[in-house]
């Protein structure tokens, strides 16, 4: 299976439910409402996905029209679907996690665990990177959207 053609597709898909959110006043009900208003985020975050989904697409569709064979990693090989099983397990087990063991505690462990699914080796990124970011995922959470994640609760 072809990256490429996955890429392309995957980002017209993005691209079109982005638009659709940037431009439908109709899609929140209630909501945490602030000057900004409580459709500020999901707009800043459509405009992020069609910038980035178009970069992706823009790349993608330039190698195909190049013609150029694909190379090692633009192959998807589809006969292993273990990893996939392995993902959904361990977010089953955050999604069960998190109300007990709460966001600051949980989210470390899954993004080591994933980043040992994916092959990281380099210990001291992957450490920093999943004690970091989840703190600043937090503090930002809870000062600027005013939305509290879950704590520790035993």
């Amino acid at each position: 299976m072809d990256r490429r053609k996955i890429d392309v597709a995957l980002s017209t898909l993005l691209i079109i439910l982005s638009v659709i959110i940037l431009t439908n006043d109709n899609l929140v009900e209630g909501g945490a409402e602030s000057d900004l208003s409580s459709m500020f985020l999901p707009r800043v975050v459509a405009s992020l996905i069609i910038i980035f989904a178009a970069t992706i697409a823009i790349q993608s569709l330039k190698t195909l029209s190049q013609g150029a064979q694909p190379e090692g990693s633009e192959v998807i090989i589809t006969n292993g679907f273990s990893g996939i099983f392995v993902y959904i397990g361990i977010f089953i087990a955050y999604w069960l996690a998190v109300p007990y063991i709460g966001f600051l505690v949980a989210t470390p462990f899954v993004m080591i665990a994933v980043a040992i699914l994916l092959g990281g080796r380099n210990w001291v990124p992957i450490v920093a990177t999943s004690i970091v970011t989840p703190l600043l995922i937090y503090y930002g959470s809870r000062e600027f959207l005013r939305v509290f994640l879950p704590t520790w609760s035993l």
